[in-house]
This record gives C-alpha cells, structure tokens and sequence, in this order.
C-alpha cells in the first residue's frame, strides 16, 4: 500500500474521531467543541496529502464513503444507534459503489491511449 493510500486511511480515521467527539461533546462546554473542529481541519489536511496521488473522485469517495460506513459501526457500538437491514444494505451499496468507481479509474485514459495508437497506424 502507498504511502498516499495510508495517509487517506489516517484521514479517515481522524475524520471518525472528530465525528464521534462531535456526538460525544455534544451537551459538553463549547471549549470542547474546539477538539472536534481541530480534528476535522486536521482530516482535511491529510486528505489534501492524499490528493497529490490519488484520483480526486476516488480520494473523496473512499474518505466520504468509508467514513459514512465507519461512523455508522461506531454509532451502533458506542451511541446505541440501530443497524437495520436497510441500512446494512445502504452501507453495502456505498462499499460497492467506491470499489466500482476506484476499478473505473485510469481505464478511461488507458481507452483513449489505445484509440489514439489505433488512429496513428492508420
């Protein structure tokens, strides 16, 4: 795994913290809601470490995504939050849609390479 790969997945885990310290300080003193904002400006800079690699379409997906799919798990591990079926499915179809749309990337570009190979045979 790339070093941008993993500094993504540290986005997402601080993206995870601040969202559950967003949840957690939400009765707290406004001192502490300082925490969550740090966190979240902190999870921006990484991600922004991450897009001078990674496609942005599939960076955004995969942190927005995988961030969704982790909140949820941690909402129902720690909040009491309910897991339905329809949710599982949801959280399924979002875990799906990142794999499909990070496949998709760079096939469009190797396509256009190939077409314009083809047009220089001619």
């Amino acid at each position: 795994m790339s070093f941008h790969w993993l500094i993504l997945l540290a986005a997402i885990a601080v993206e995870l913290l601040a969202t559950s310290a967003l949840k957690a300080f939400v009765a707290g003193p406004v001192l502490v809601a300082v925490l969550p904002l740090m966190l979240i400006g902190l999870s921006f800079a990484l991600l922004s470490v991450a897009l001078r690699v990674i496609p942005m379409a599939v960076a955004y997906a995969v942190w927005e995504g995988l961030g969704i799919v982790g909140i949820a798990l941690i909402g129902h591990a720690f909040f009491a939050e309910h897991l339905t079926v329809p949710r599982i499915l949801a959280l399924a179809l979002i875990i799906g849609g990142i794999v499909l749309l990070e496949r998709g990337v760079g096939h469009d570009a190797d396509h256009m390479a190939l077409e314009e190979d083809e047009r220089r045979l001619v």
